[in-house]
């Protein structure tokens, strides 16, 4: 592997400045930029990069059953059974997927609605949110199942082998991995309730992820601000038990809506009871609610007339931390420092 010395010659051009500079003066350069590369890459460890894989393609990714939906805007995977009548699904699917917009694994009843494909021109179906869009959709959706098929005879709809298209169990897996990981990250923000029974969220305005540790599962009337412009938004909630979205949401949710990731550790249930913003990671729950997320939902099961938008998750990408070349050329340097002290006390 070929490395650039460029941004360490000031320390090995130390060795042609010693009958000038003292040891004193040489540790006042080195150790700063030891000290300030290692401290990068101790922060660099501690939030990997994360996304939600192979549940990205999807507006929700569900391992269990589906007993009743009202609007699934883009892609829609159930592990499942699915029976819902009169929902519609798909037509916000982007541009250019190839894959089917409705995929289940057991058994598929899909009584009246609509099941549509992607757009037939080139348009951005995540320009905006939903429910409202502006282009001629696609009526003609296709999807695939593994089990039976009793739905209604103009769905087209055919049985396939489910794990050619999507691995739901491997998924779980990796996923809930990466729920427990994101779980255990130190909080850099803060929470600060207010009147109204709402939670204010306070970012530092400069972490690339902020992240916030909830000791509730009460998310009424949530706020955001103060969190730097397109940093991702890590919202853990651990803890068994119910998560309630409801009130209103304000401040920063909607402008980010596509970096926040609601990491519901552990939660049994999730109320949808307004319009929320943000992404969930819920592997155990039932999802539920007359409300709308305008996100990526990860769940075991939906039972009620919940909507989810078309607003695939970002996800993080963590700065590089430094190679082992680059702190071996530091430790070098102060190697040098070593050698140098040790001939001044010679002398």
């Amino acid at each position: 592997m070929q490395c650039s010395f460029d941004g360490f010659l000031p320390i090995f051009n130390f060795k042609y400045q010693l009958h000038t500079m003292t040891t004193s003066n040489l540790m006042k350069r080195v150790l700063p930029l030891v000290l300030s590369i290692a401290a990068m890459g101790a922060a660099h460890a501690a939030v990997p990069s994360f996304d939600l894989g192979a549940a990205s393609a999807y507006s929700a990714y569900i391992y269990g059953n589906v007993s009743g939906v009202t609007d699934i805007e883009g892609r829609f995977a159930v592990g499942g059974n699915l029976n819902i009548n009169g929902a519609s699904v798909g037509y916000r699917a982007p541009y250019g997927t190839t894959g089917p917009t409705l995929v289940v694994g057991g058994d598929v009843k899909f009584t009246s609605g609509n099941l549509y494909g992607p757009p037939v021109k080139n348009v951005d179906t995540n320009l905006t949110y939903g429910p409202i869009t502006d282009y001629v959709t696609n009526p003609y959706g296709k999807g695939v199942y593994g089990g039976s098929n009793t739905s209604s005879g103009y769905h087209n709809l055919t049985k396939a082998d489910i794990s050619k298209v999507t691995d739901f169990a491997a998924t779980k897996s990796s996923l809930t991995a990466l729920s427990n990981t994101l779980s255990k990250q130190a909080s850099n923000g803060t929470s600060v309730n207010y009147v109204n029974s709402g939670i204010e969220l306070v970012g530092n305005g400069e972490s690339g992820v902020q992240i916030f540790n909830l000791d509730t599962h009460n998310l009424t009337n949530l706020s955001l601000r103060n969190v730097a412009k397109d940093a991702a938004v890590l919202i853990n909630v651990t803890g068994s038990g119910e998560v309630k979205f409801a009130g209103g949401q304000d401040g920063q949710l909607q402008a980010l809506r596509g970096n926040v990731l609601f990491n519901l550790n552990g939660a049994t249930s999730v109320n949808i009871a307004t319009f929320a913003w943000g992404s969930i990671l819920a592997n155990d729950a039932n999802l539920f609610g007359t409300g709308h997320l305008e996100g990526t939902i990860v769940a075991n099961s939906i039972s009620s007339a919940v909507e989810v938008g078309w607003e695939p998750y970002k996800g993080y990408v963590a700065a590089p931390v430094p190679e082992p070349e680059t702190y071996a050329m530091l430790l070098a340097g102060l190697g040098l420092v070593g050698v140098i002290a040790r001939r001044r006390r010679q002398q």
